[in-house]
């Protein structure tokens, strides 16, 4: 475990760019194992440093996929596709003649009946969200509690396990 220990040491000193801590150069300086994985961790940490990245693609790769690019053609549309963008402006202007129509007629009512059925629609509104507010109050304790009460169960339970196992275990 301690050769572990001071393995990860030894590897997070070279992340970090620090020097071994002296605890840890005494422990490599008594065990050959220690000693070979600090060789070799620093052997690789060198080795990938020092190397210089080769390019594993050809020098004219991208003036050719360029050339392909500017040479190809644009794929001709479909039928759908000239279709789509021509119902897209009929659509919104037959969408906005309904809601202007449906504009016009609800404000064609009288302001006495708007007020009136907003202030029943309003009422209702109210007492609904009140209602369910009292609900969550009553719903919302036993919902949370629940949980933790089966836990303390299941506890209890075990400890009396554990107490029991312990007493059978005695001479």
């Amino acid at each position: 475990m301690t050769t572990w220990l001071t393995k990860l040491k030894i590897s997070q000193a070279l992340d970090d760019g620090k020097p071994l801590a002296p605890a840890v150069k005494r422990a490599v300086a008594q065990s050959t194992e220690l000693r070979q994985f600090a060789n070799d961790v620093f052997a690789v940490d060198r080795v990938l440093k020092n190397r210089t990245p080769v390019p594993a693609v050809p020098a004219g790769l991208h003036a050719g996929i360029m050339r392909a690019v500017r040479s190809a053609e644009l794929a001709p549309r479909s039928g759908w596709e000239v279709l789509w963008e021509r119902f897209i402006p009929a659509s919104a202007l037959a969408l906005l003649v309904l809601l202007s129509l449906f504009g016009t007629g609800r404000s064609s009512r009288s302001p006495a009946e708007v007020a009136f059925r907003d202030g029943l629609s309003s009422l209702a509104i109210a007492s609904s969200t009140l209602e369910a507010g009292g609900i969550l109050v009553r719903t919302m304790p036993e919902a949370a509690l629940n949980p933790l009460a089966n836990e303390m169960l299941r506890l209890n339970r075990d400890l009396t396990n554990a107490q029991n196992y312990l007493l059978a275990a005695l001479p």
